[in-house]
């Protein structure tokens, strides 16, 4: 089977966070209308879900494209509302396939969706301890986590590193925005 990594955005109902996820695709029919759900960001119970489910059920799946699926179920749920389904989704590609950097992502996404900031930074710390491919999109969800606790140094460090590896990326740079820099002098 083949196995590609690609992005799907996610915009959460407040307008001004725009959350970024990742997605990863898989070879089998049912697997690819998983991911096709996952991608489009759009939540159809009788279709998207049905499909994961099909794709889980098959018994065609290796383990680590049994987990890429977990991660786009999640996905499909997240966006349906069903955000602690979508954590057990996770929780279960991250059983499978715990070097899934994908998989950490996404759960840290869940987090931050319910307010669990702590939590949230720490699982997109472990996405980009882990190598994810789009380092720029774990760097970006944990600065809105800390910026959200009031992080704003460590946030802007974060929105600055995701801007550099994803150059011209509208979410950084309209985060970046809002933020002053000032230099004071140090006396001694």
């Amino acid at each position: 089977m083949r196995f590609w990594i690609s992005l799907a955005a996610l915009a959460l109902a407040s307008p001004s966070i725009a959350l970024a996820q990742s997605t990863v695709v898989l070879g089998t029919s049912a697997a690819r209308a998983c991911y096709e759900a996952a991608l489009a960001s759009t939540y159809n119970a009788r279709s998207s879900l049905v499909r994961c489910e099909e794709a889980l059920e098959s018994g065609l799946l290796s383990r680590r494209d049994r987990a890429a699926t977990e991660v786009n179920m999640g996905i499909v749920l997240i966006t349906g509302g069903r955000a602690e389904e979508a954590m057990q989704a996770y929780d279960r590609a991250i059983a499978l396939q715990p070097e899934l950097a994908e998989a950490w992502l996404n759960r840290g996404i869940g987090h931050f969706t319910q307010g669990h900031h702590e939590e949230a930074e720490a699982h997109f710390t472990r996405s980009l301890e882990l190598g994810l491919g789009d380092a720029h999109k774990a760097y970006y969800h944990r600065a809105l986590t800390l910026d959200a606790r009031e992080r704003y140094a460590e946030a802007y460090e974060d929105f600055q590193r995701a801007l550099e590896l994803a150059p011209g990326w509208e979410l950084p740079l309209r985060e970046l925005q809002r933020y002053e820099v000032v230099i004071t002098p140090v006396n001694g």
